[in-house]
C-alpha cells in the first residue's frame, strides 16, 4: 500500500511539474473506483472540449482518493498547492474538502445530494445536484413488493450519505415502514453486513464507500433473498434491482460548461447552480426473475432501460 501510494504521489508531483504546457489547469476529484463518476468526469471532459478547452488549452490533474475523510483532505490540498485554475469535485464529500481547502481557487461540484443541507455552500463553488426525491424511488419500491422494514447502507463521514439516511427517518410514518440504519466506514465494513431477518429491502445510499462495495452488498442481499435500490447511477449493472438516479451525461455536461465559463473568469457567485432534468429509472429484471419478485407490467414500461 505504501508503494503504490509513493507512485500516485510521484505520479501526480509530475504531472504538476508538466502543467503549464497548456494555458490553464484544471483539478478533478473522483473519489474511488465508481461507474457513476467515472460516466460523469467523462462526459465534463467532453464538454470541456466543446467549449474550447481541450487538451491543448488545459492540463488535467486527476486525483482518485479512497473514500475516506483524510484521503479526500489530502486529495484536495495537492490541487491547492499546484495552483488550479479550478477545481472540479464529484460528490458530496471531496466537495466540502474542498471548500475547507481553498477560499479563493474556483470550485464546481457535480453528483452533489442536495448541497445546501450537506455543507456544499460557498462564495467560490457552484454546480448541479444529483437529487432526486427518495418518495418517487419508495413509490417505485412498493409497486415492486411490500415492505416494512428498509435497509439504508451509509457512512457517517459522507454529508450526502447521512442526508440519505436522515431523509428516510422522516418518511417512515408517511410510507408505513421502519428504516434500519447500517453504518459503515469502509468499504470492506459494506461487503460484510448481513441482511437476513433485519429488512425486507436494502437502499444503498450515495456513499463512495457503499457504491465501491455495491457488488458485495448485492450479493449478500441476493442470498438473502432481499431486492436492492439506489439512487447511484451505475448500480443495475451491479445488479440493483432499481436505480433511479439523474443522468451522469447531464451531471458531467453541466460541470464543463460552468467550468469553462469560470476558466474565462466568470466568477462562481454570478454562476447560478443546476438541478438534474435527466432522471433515468434502470430496472434490473434478471435480478427480480431470480429473487422470484414478479415486476407489474406499469414497472417495466416506466423504466428507462430494463436489463433483462
Amino acid at each position: 500500500m505504501r508503494l503504490q501510494q509513493w507512485i500516485l504521489t510521484a505520479l501526480f508531483i509530475a504531472s504538476a511539474s508538466a502543467a503549464g504546457a497548456a494555458d490553464k489547469t484544471v483539478g478533478v476529484i473522483m473519489s474511488g473506483n465508481i461507474g457513476y463518476y467515472q460516466e460523469v468526469h467523462k462526459a465534463f471532459a467532453s464538454a470541456l472540449g466543446k467549449e474550447g478547452f481541450d487538451h491543448r488549452k488545459i492540463d488535467t490533474l486527476l486525483q482518485m482518493p479512497s473514500p475516506d475523510t483524510l484521503s479526500w483532505t489530502n486529495a484536495a490540498r495537492k490541487l491547492v498547492v499546484a495552483e488550479v485554475n479550478v477545481l472540479v469535485t464529484y460528490g458530496a464529500p471531496a466537495s466540502v474538502a474542498a471548500i475547507r481547502e481553498t477560499k479563493s481557487i474556483p470550485l464546481v461540484y457535480a453528483a452533489v445530494y442536495d448541497p445546501s443541507a450537506t455543507g456544499v455552500s460557498a462564495r467560490n463553488i457552484t454546480g448541479i445536484s444529483c437529487k432526486v426525491p427518495l418518495t418517487s424511488l419508495l413509490k417505485y419500491l412498493r409497486k415492486l413488493m411490500p415492505f416494512t422494514k428498509l435497509a439504508v447502507v451509509y457512512n457517517e463521514s459522507e454529508p450526502d450519505s447521512v442526508r440519505q439516511a436522515e431523509e428516510l427517518t422522516q418518511l417512515e410514518s408517511q410510507y408505513g415502514f421502519q428504516s434500519v440504519r447500517m453504518p459503515i466506514k469502509k468499504s470492506e465494513d459494506a461487503r460484510r453486513l448481513v441482511f437476513a431477518g433485519k429488512a425486507d429491502a436494502v437502499l444503498i445510499s450515495m456513499s463512495a464507500a457503499a457504491n465501491e462495495a455495491v457488488d458485495g452488498i448485492v450479493k449478500n442481499a441476493h442470498a438473502a433473498k432481499i431486492p436492492t435500490v439506489s439512487q447511484t447511477g451505475g448500480s443495475g449493472e451491479k445488479g440493483v434491482i432499481l436505480t433511479l438516479a439523474p443522468s451522469p451525461t447531464e451531471q458531467g455536461e453541466a460541470a464543463g460548461r460552468i467550468a469553462a465559463r469560470m476558466l474565462r473568469g466568470d466568477n462562481p457567485a454570478s454562476i447560478p447552480p443546476e438541478v438534474p432534468k435527466l432522471v433515468e429509472l434502470v430496472l434490473n429484471l434478471k435480478e427480480a426473475n431470480a429473487l422470484g419478485i414478479k415486476v407489474p407490467m406499469d414497472l417495466i414500461t416506466d423504466a428507462t432501460r430494463v436489463i433483462k
